[in-house]
């Protein structure tokens, strides 16, 4: 057990003695849901849906997320629907938008306490679409999906990467390394990395920008299982890609977080 596990041992809703096992098992599950980043070259055509299309219906999502104030993980989970979907069912440009829309109703129903109402959907879609619509394309997705509608993200693994470390254990760095993981969410091509992965590097990031120290020392590499070696590759792609990212998509991310 981890020194900050057992800092919480006296509370129960921590369930300290499992945390080794969760996160565990939450490796294992990532593995088991991974989707191939060239997927979009495989199975879409290229006519139809490329990466910068995938790269503009994620900034729209961000932000509507933002619009309705929906929980952290109601993003990635979207993402994760639509990525597991389109590899491996083939749709057109213009079925994207309503792609979108019913991701977004799935893991809100899936994540949120209230989520929104599918006519508030509809009209922040600028009801481009109708009512039966979408849920005929919500049926299409959970049935090509078997109902398997959720995985660890990378957002999990960055509040658990937080516990783990005393250097970067606050709410700045913790939220500029969510911000560049959601930049990262834009690039399919990161795909080839898992969740995990994504999470460990968008936080090296935030604290060798902040704090200007390497937050993967032997205690992270211990209680991760990840060599520092091993994160540099990640952390070097996911910072040439913040780096050199259009701006255009991250003017909503920069509106976000700077509230």
């Amino acid at each position: 057990m981890t020194f900050s596990d057992q800092l919480d041992l006296r509370n129960p809703q921590m369930v300290s003695e499992f945390a080794t096992d969760i996160y565990t098992t939450m490796r294992e599950q990532e593995n088991k849901f991974n989707v191939e980043a060239s997927y979009l070259s495989k199975v879409q055509l290229p006519t139809e849906v490329k990466d910068t299309s995938r790269a503009f219906l994620v900034e729209w999502i961000i932000d509507v997320h933002r619009k309705f104030r929906l929980l952290p993980e109601t993003l990635y989970v979207t993402v994760f629907l639509i990525d597991r979907f389109l590899s491996l069912k083939q749709i057109k440009k213009s079925q994207l938008h309503i792609l979108g829309v019913t991701a977004l109703l799935i893991s809100t129903k899936y994540e949120e306490i209230y989520p929104p109402d599918l006519k508030d959907l509809l009209s922040v879609s600028e009801n481009k679409f109708s009512r039966a619509e979408v849920l005929a394309m919500e049926q299409d997705m959970l049935k090509t999906l078997q109902f398997d509608i959720t995985a660890p993200t990378a957002y999990r693994f960055l509040e658990r990467f937080r516990k783990l470390s005393s250097v970067a254990n606050d709410d700045k760095i913790f939220f500029f390394a969510q911000y560049l993981q959601e930049i990262a969410l834009l690039d399919a091509s990161l795909l080839k990395y898992c969740p995990s992965e994504v999470a460990g590097a968008a936080l090296i990031l935030s604290t060798k920008c902040i704090k200007k120290v390497n937050v993967w020392n032997k205690e992270m590499e211990k209680a991760t299982d990840y060599k520092d070696e091993h994160m540099q590759k990640i952390v070097e792609d996911v910072k040439s890609f913040v780096l050199e990212v259009n701006p255009k998509f991250l003017t909503t991310l920069k509106y976000k977080f700077s509230k």
